[in-house]
């Protein structure tokens, strides 16, 4: 495996001395306190070594900061699988330097980011958090996205180390994984966060590996991550993940969080003061606090960092610029991208996520995103006065029934579109009355006390304008007792129970539905009442009122194709609603839910240039792939969705994704699709053979190769240099692909080189991503791809040796557009050492 990167220059962060005399300053009750959090987001500080508060904040695809604010919203990125389809080092440190200029900004101190987890499996629900399902692919995002956050003096973390490559049960299952195929896949990105980037912290999985809980994995923890690799910084468990005292603390993990409760505290000073753990083992613990401390300047500082009332934020121009990087164009068939914006003039857009676009996935990874223009107006600026560009629903793939966006919801106190919300405590004294500007909320911090206590309730008021006479639906989600009350008569009444992970209530909070008729005009009083349950889960509440005019999918469906046949251009947004792909759960199947696969194939026969936007995290069955014009992936893309897509659709920008996951033809096609645990176990059969490789290796063709992505110009592959050559295991390969802008436009290519090895391992890929390099040209110009290939990418792990080993032979280097796009071939042989 090519990882660490040599050709890729160290960066370390500026050291911080702690000597023997800081730590003697305290005593041990003062060293064990610090290495419990203060709460949910906050280190303990300690007065006596001017310690202040350490203050985190969740990740990765923006920063939330202290509170969940509404008021105060985050810049939304694209999502970590669409940062890795730009398959741009230099672009994902730049943007990352910004967030890490808003964090600051924002009073935090450590972000929980970089996801730097594999996509093993497509229905995987937190995949659209990870990079790739490739190691160097993954590797160099990580390391981009690490050191442009401390670049700016935010911490990173390393994230969920290791395996942690499921979230079904993902508190509980034990991963079975050979060491070689640890070492060779799913290590390989921490290793490389660690050696290159210099990692502040590294997260530590609710999961067991081989065995061990992640949290109390001394071969892992200790023995591979601090004393082979040498890492100096702080290994933080994940949130409630640690289960023991002795074991976790001799394996050595570092902070358990939250605090201030938890398995360490009281507990772990009398496992020092009873010799099951030493003190040698805490000052260790507290000295790399203190290295973190102190290079975060928290050393010397009593107060908090302030936070800005308007915090700095990423530019929205790079953010426009980042994410039509991220599109991939999956197929343009007679070119139909770009529109010609002065000759297109009636534009139907389709589809679900037409009308509620998904900007980000689910789970922790939420932020409340600043508002950009959104894709209608967006469209509608970019194509210019004279063009008509109409929304149509289609048809419905709800999770809960959804809030109005229309201002048809009045808080009946302040007049102002919105709700009210009061909590009460057991006694019935009103604790909070407030006007809140959307019917789904979610308290994750900072709720009122009395939300976390039993007896609590908290009602939701709002009146309710509907537009049409006719039925209508009404939806109440949250966990513990539901009430709905409309015009003073009560609907229904229903206990709902915890789902299977705490932050799947986040996603997909369970729901009640009560029908109701409704006259246009006529005002209807909505009451929510809601007796949370907040048993395993204090500080966190979350409570949803929705209502919508029942569906009439067939009329939907039938105004939709209507409106595609007297259009020019049909773009048909398809994709997974909210709530679909989340940390917590994974996903059951690949195929998009509703009828939107027949939404699609109705389009397409009514007008031969449909284009499909796709708005997935992570990879959907496309079974009309070969029926419409055009295919857009474009992830969860954040903020800037609206603004990027129209760039992209007119051409004023390129799409410059490249895929960083295959896309499968079928769910049978998949190396792995399924993860759930059997037996509280995973086991990684398939060894190496995750991704592209399993695909290669059994020779299944995908739907959409590892790689693949269109562009607006066409490239012709020239040279590959040298063409033949011999070099000693030590030595890294320096290799020159040229070649040039064949087509009419200037363009970006991304050069992939793969290497294919000198024996047919059948246990072994058939070839594996070795290298990549970006390029721009202008028409007809020729250019060259430099690309050094570091000597690991011709070793192999010996697992009965613990060590990495060269693997001497006759190898083929190949060079192209993707996976199996490959252009030009060299062969390379490597002699022994």
């Amino acid at each position: 495996m090519p990882i660490p990167d040599s050709s890729v220059p160290e960066r370390g962060r500026p050291a911080h001395h702690v000597d023997g005399r800081v730590i003697a300053q305290l005593s041990l009750v003062q060293k064990v306190r610090l290495l419990t959090g203060a709460d949910g987001w906050t280190l303990h500080g300690e007065p006596t070594v001017g310690l202040r508060s350490v203050v985190m904040s969740d990740g990765p695809a923006g920063v939330r900061g202290r509170r969940f604010d509404r008021d105060n919203p985050s810049s939304s990125l694209p999502c970590p699988v669409a940062l890795a389809a730009t398959w741009d080092v230099a672009l994902v440190e730049q943007t990352t330097r910004a967030l890490g200029e808003e964090a600051r900004a924002r009073g935090v101190d450590v972000l929980l980011a970089p996801t730097v987890n594999l996509v093993r499996t497509p229905l995987s629900g937190r995949g659209f958090e990870c990079f790739s399902e490739d190691p160097l692919l993954t590797a160099r995002m990580a390391v981009a996205y690490v050191r442009g956050l401390q670049a700016v003096g935010v911490a990173a973390t390393a994230k969920h180390f290791v395996a942690n490559d499921s979230e079904t049960d993902r508190r509980n299952y034990d991963a079975r994984v050979a060491e070689s195929v640890l070492r060779e896949l799913y290590l390989a990105p921490f290793e490389a966060c660690v050696l290159e980037a210099d990692v502040a912290l590294v997260m530590a999985a609710y999961n067991s590996v081989n065995g061990a809980p992640m949290t109390a994995n001394a071969e892992l923890v200790r023995g591979l991550l601090k004393d082979e690799w040498g890492f100096k910084g702080v290994v933080v468990s994940d949130w409630s993940a640690t289960k023991t005292t002795g074991p976790s603390a001799r394996a050595g993990l570092d902070l358990v969080m939250p605090g201030p409760g938890g398995p360490w505290g009281d507990h772990l000073l009398t496992a020092v003061r009873t010799g099951l753990v030493s003190e040698a083992e805490i000052d260790d613990k507290v000295v790399r606090l203190l290295h973190l401390a102190g290079w975060l300047g928290a050393i010397g500082n009593g107060h908090l960092p302030s936070q800005e009332s308007s915090p700095s934020r990423v530019d929205p121009t790079l953010l426009r610029e980042l994410t039509a990087r991220s599109f991939v164009l999956l197929r343009n068939h007679r070119n139909l991208l770009p529109l010609t914006t002065s000759g297109v003039r009636r534009v139907a857009v389709i589809g679900p996520n037409a009308v509620a676009p998904q900007k980000q996935g689910g789970g922790s990874v939420r932020v409340f995103p600043v508002v950009r223009p959104g894709i209608i107006d967006s469209l509608r600026g970019a194509l210019g006065n004279e063009a008509k560009v109409s929304l149509y629903q289609g048809c419905l793939t709800w999770a809960t029934i959804p809030a109005p966006t229309d201002g048809s919801l009045i808080d009946p106190v302040s007049g102002e579109p919105g709700v009210r919300v009061e909590v009460r405590n057991a006694s019935g004294a009103t604790v909070s009355d407030a006007y809140l500007p959307s019917s789904a909320v979610t308290w994750w911090d900072g709720l009122p006390d009395a939300v976390n206590r039993p007896g609590t309730e908290v009602v939701m008021r709002a009146n309710y304008h509907p537009k049409t006479d006719g039925g209508y639906v009404v939806g109440a989600a949250g966990i513990g007792l539901l009430r709905v009350i409309v015009d003073g008569v009560r609907a229904t009444e229903a206990i709902t129970l915890p789902p299977r992970d705490t932050v799947e209530a986040l996603s997909r909070p369970p729901e009640v539905r009560v029908p109701v008729r409704l006259e246009a005009g006529r005002k209807v009083e909505l009451r929510f009442e809601h007796y949370p349950d907040v048993r395993g889960r204090e500080g966190f509440v979350t409570m949803r009122l929705g209502i919508a005019p029942e569906p009439d999918e067939d009329r939907l469906m039938a105004e939709a194709v209507e409106a595609a046949r007297s259009a020019e251009v049909a773009i048909v947004m398809v994709g997974l609603a909210d709530g679909t792909e989340s940390e917590g759960y994974d996903r059951e199947t690949l195929a998009l839910p509703g009828r939107q696969d027949e939404l699609v194939t109705r389009i397409a026969a009514a007008n031969p240039n449909t284009i499909v936007v796709v708005n997935s995290g992570m990879p959907v069955l496309m079974p009309w792939a070969d029926d419409v014009a055009a295919i857009l992936q474009v992830w969860y893309p954040g903020q800037a969705f609206g603004e990027a897509l129209a760039d992209v659709l007119t051409g004023a920008a390129e799409p410059g994704g490249r895929l960083p996951v295959t896309l499968p033809r079928a769910e049978a096609d998949s190396p792995v699709l399924r993860a759930h645990p059997q037996a509280g176990e995973v086991v990684y059969a398939e060894g190496l053979l995750v991704g592209y490789r399993g695909y290669d290796r059994k020779g299944s063709t995908p739907l959409y190769c590892f790689g693949h992505g269109l562009g607006y110009t066409d490239w012709t592959y020239e040279s590959l240099t040298p063409a033949t050559v011999s070099i000693s295991a030590d030595d890294a390969l320096s290799v020159a692909v040229k070649l040039r802008n064949a087509g009419e436009r200037a363009g970006r290519e991304v050069v992939q080189l793969y290497l294919e090895g000198p024996d047919d391992d059948a246990s072994r890929p058939l070839r594996s991503l070795a290298g990549f390099a970006l390029v721009h040209a202008e028409p007809g110009q020729t250019v060259e791809a430099r690309v050094t290939v570091p000597p690991r990418t011709f070793a192999r792990f010996d697992a009965q040796l613990g060590e990495w080993t060269a693997h001497p032979g006759t190898y083929r280097l190949h060079a192209g557009r993707s996976s199996r796009d490959l252009k030009l071939a060299a062969e390379i042989t490597v002699g022994r050492r």
